[in-house]
């Protein structure tokens, strides 16, 4: 469970960012209506760095695909420190769900969370207050500064990409000792937990290798991708008593 927003995230001031003036009014529109008051926009990835660089935000709403800067290289660069902004500002990105390099590579960058397109005003509430209260600590500029953000699914000339949780292509699964390793639910898993198995989505997309350590935010973030994931349980590696 998150801890309790204190009473200055109660009415956070928040970024805005998409090149799609209509995407924008309707978000900014779903906002407001949730008492929301402090809001600016922005059109691209640019523009949000001069903002950094002059007003402090509590919270960033990104489009991944906007000219120039694209949403995931805006968060590589906050993470990495190359903006104004803390390395820790929390930020959500807007998606749909089809694109998974954007999946894995906003994962690997410790996103906050994902607004699924088309927006759903009953979800907005709970995804903010969820990416406010989990802010944690960043791992250091170099785990983030190797992550690809150049992703083939927001080149201009491509086409949209089908739902993942369409694709049925099968995967084998890699070989792990019942022994050494427990079968947890997704909504079970806690912090500290090791993937005995890697963690893949419902196209075959690997999301998580074998070996990984996962955090909060990391659990939160397969607990919202559940429906894409290709399994409601990973394997992890079993704790010593």
């Amino acid at each position: 469970m998150e801890s309790p927003l204190p009473d200055r995230l109660k009415n956070p001031r928040i970024l805005l960012a998409d090149d799609d003036e209509f995407i924008r009014r309707v978000v900014r529109h779903v906002l407001l209506g949730l008492g929301f008051e402090h809001i600016r926009e922005v059109e691209d990835g640019d523009g949000v760095k001069a903002l950094l660089g002059t007003t402090p935000f509590d919270l960033l709403i990104s489009d991944v695909q906007m000219p120039g800067i694209n949403g995931v290289e805006l968060l590589r660069q906050i993470r990495c420190g190359q903006t104004d902004a803390p390395a820790d500002l929390p930020v959500i990105i807007l998606t749909s769900f089809s694109n998974t390099d954007v999946l894995t590579a906003t994962l690997a960058l410790d996103v906050n969370g994902f607004l699924v397109k088309p927006i759903k005003p009953a979800t907005v509430q709970a995804k903010i207050n969820q990416a406010l209260g989990e802010r944690a600590p960043v791992r250091p500029a170099q785990a983030y500064a190797g992550v690809n953000t150049s992703l083939a699914s927001l080149a201009t000339n491509q086409a949209p990409s089908p739902p993942v949780a369409s694709v049925t292509r099968p995967v084998a699964k890699p070989d792990a000792g019942s022994n050494e390793a427990d079968e947890v639910r997704v909504r079970d898993l806690s912090p500290g937990m090791v993937l005995a198995r890697a963690v893949y989505l419902g196209d075959g997309t690997l999301l998580l290798g074998s070996g990984h350590s996962i955090g909060r935010i990391t659990i939160n973030r397969l607990q919202e991708m559940r429906e894409v994931l290709r399994d409601d349980t990973c394997w992890v590696m079993r704790r010593s008593a």
